[in-house]
């Protein structure tokens, strides 16, 4: 039995919500009920493969530490070579945000239900073994022996020693279940440009925006009063996709009375400090106009309106780097595993958005057809969505979303190919205070 998960984004606590470590004993539970008894369902042998984004290591304010405010501050991108004033480099960061997230109680917690799973299972006979592949918010961890060692120890893989010289995995194929999987960012330019040993753009919108704009509105002497909207700000990288946080944001500032002219002005500057970073300006290579419209799309007015936006966004140099969850299935038709006949299945995550979605239908010889689908795993985290009808109150609701994808061998569970399990979670709003 194979099973993915991906999307999980397990933080050092400073950003916003996670998920519930309960989610991972749910989880075990659910596969435990899917494997009954071994002997009927055939089932011996799990792999789980958490399919990349599952530690964050960019949704962290370690980052902005004041030892690390200079003109060019220690960031995913910067030279091996460069420090902060206290002498911290690249690799001294990234140590230190996941020796966090490990020391976290809450993520501890959640390894722990996955290992009681494991636990459970040996004694019925079956082995279950976990692997990882890599993401655009954990492609960090990747780069440094120490780091992969950890993260393979606190996860409980295999011989995490061998992790010292042998990176985790990108892309894989699981040739006994007909799958190819990848973590999906590979079709992102956001998140992806090039090289996954290399930062993008997306790293810079999720430190230079995302996490400093909560911390600036923190200190803010009037607004950073109100506990419960810095609360509500802090979940700003739950939205998606990324360019409808300006909706959300006007959104709470029409929830909050007095709050929209000071809220504006903050996010506004800090869109401005984003876009003049060297590493963002470096990106007018996608374009001559892509700054300024990515800027447009990005500040806030006083009359903000969806209907704009998506003027913006029709622009053809934003529309060619704003990958939407629709074209994630065309990259899943051509991928050349499935081009081949090589697998049926294509796997991602990603997008945050949980799909089966069929592409197509292959006669084999033997007159035996092969139907090829794409997958995608969706989360384990806090989804905001805006809502469908009444755009222009710019209203989201927010849910916790748990998903997972489990494929069969042809011994196991008789026919049966694959299962896609889905859940959510919906909590009442807090009244504004």
């Amino acid at each position: 039995m194979l099973v993915f998960a991906s999307d999980i984004h397990l933080t050092d606590g400073s950003s916003g919500t996670t998920i519930d470590p309960r989610a991972f004993d749910k989880f075990g539970r659910s596969l435990e009920d899917i494997i009954g008894d071994p002997k009927t369902s055939k089932i011996q042998e799990v792999e789980i493969v958490l399919l990349g984004d599952i530690f964050d290591v960019i949704r962290s304010d370690f980052w902005l530490r004041p030892a690390n405010n200079k003109s060019q501050p220690i960031r995913p991108w910067s030279p091996a070579t460069d420090t902060d004033s206290a002498g911290r480099n690249l690799e001294a960061y990234t140590k230190a945000i996941v020796q966090k997230i490990i020391a976290r109680q809450d993520n501890i917690d959640a390894m722990r239900y996955l290992a009681e799973f494991r636990g459970r299972m040996k004694k019925k006979g079956v082995n279950v073994e976990i692997s990882y592949m890599i993401g655009n918010h954990d492609w960090l961890i990747n780069r440094y022996a120490s780091t992969r060692q950890d993260i393979a120890t606190f996860i409980g893989l295999q011989n995490p020693a061998g992790y010292a010289n042998n990176q985790f995995p990108y892309f894989r194929s699981f040739a006994d279940y007909g799958v190819f999987a990848r973590h999906g960012d590979y079709y992102d330019h956001i998140n992806f440009e090039g090289d996954r040993d290399a930062s993008s753009l997306g790293d810079a919108i999720v430190i230079d925006l995302l996490d400093r704009f909560p911390e600036a509105v923190r200190q803010d002497a009037v607004l950073g009063a109100i506990g419960h909207l810095v609360d509500r700000v802090k979940e700003i990288d739950n939205v998606r996709p990324v360019l409808e946080i300006p909706g959300w944001l006007q959104g709470i500032c029409n929830e909050y009375n007095g709050v929209e002219e000071r809220l504006h002005q903050i996010w506004n500057r800090s869109v401005d400090e984003f876009v003049a970073v060297d590493f963002v300006k470096k990106h007018d290579r996608f374009g001559p106009d892509f700054l300024d419209l990515l800027e447009m799309a990005l500040r806030l007015t006083s009359t903000f309106s969806f209907g704009r936006l998506k003027e913006i966004l029709g622009g053809w140099v934003i529309r060619h780097f704003y990958t939407k969850t629709d074209d994630y299935k065309r990259y899943a038709y051509n991928e050349a595993a499935l081009k081949s006949n090589s697998v049926k299945y294509v796997v991602y995550g990603h997008t945050h958005l949980a799909e089966q979605v069929p592409l197509d239908t292959v006669q084999l010889p033997g007159n035996v057809f092969m139907e090829k689908i794409y997958f995608n795993t969706g989360p384990w985290r806090k989804v905001f969505e805006a809502t469908a009808f009444d755009v222009e109150k710019c209203e989201f609701i927010g849910w916790h979303v748990m998903t997972f994808v489990v494929f069969y061998l042809g011994s196991e569970k008789g026919d049966r190919n694959y299962e896609v399990w889905s859940g959510s979670l919906g909590y009442e709003r807090k009244k504004t205070k």
